[in-house]
């Protein structure tokens, strides 16, 4: 190992380990999602492993700091892309039982993207490439657990280690 390289003890810098508790409503209070009581939400920053809106806010909070914030559509999962839904033939999906509703990944290769189909009308499938969540302002209410400087063990496989992350 080179002298400037950190070690997995010393650590990376500005790159950040931070879990946090979260309930995550839309328009009108309904719940659509929430970390479970005593399993906090653990991500590595700058790693695009959640929302860029909610990143921003939790790397600037402090350990048992509270917060309700609203993510505007951009800064969460993006605007509605109206490109993103077209039609295909029926044979061209998988054979199984389908229903409007459903969510499964098209692509080729090493190129696949989740589609949601939104209407069945006879052969003619409608397929919704956006986000469930695309276009939707978001509230969140977080109380930040932990943060602390993520390993370069965790910056080279990707995940954290430890309590709370991967063990291999």
């Amino acid at each position: 190992m080179a002298k400037n390289e950190p070690s997995a003890k010393q650590g990376t810098g500005n790159i950040q380990v931070v879990s946090f508790d979260y309930v995550l409503t839309a328009k009108g209070g309904k719940v659509i999602d929430a970390s479970a009581k005593g399993k906090p939400l653990i991500f590595i920053s700058g790693l695009g492993q959640i929302i860029p809106g909610l990143e921003t806010i939790l790397l600037a909070m402090e350990p048992a700091q509270k917060k309700t914030v609203t993510i505007e559509a951009k800064e969460a999962y993006g605007t509605y892309d109206a490109s993103l839904i077209y039609k295909v033939d029926r044979s061209k999906l998988p054979a199984q039982e389908i229903n409007v509703g459903d969510m499964f990944e098209v692509g080729e290769g090493d190129r696949f993207s989740p589609v949601t189909i939104t209407a069945i009308n006879g052969d003619e499938i409608t397929l919704d490439g956006n986000h469930p969540l695309a276009g939707e302002d978001l509230t969140f209410a977080v109380e930040l657990v932990e943060k602390r400087v993520a390993t370069a063990e965790e910056l080279a496989h990707g995940h954290v280690h430890g309590a709370g992350g991967c063990h291999h």
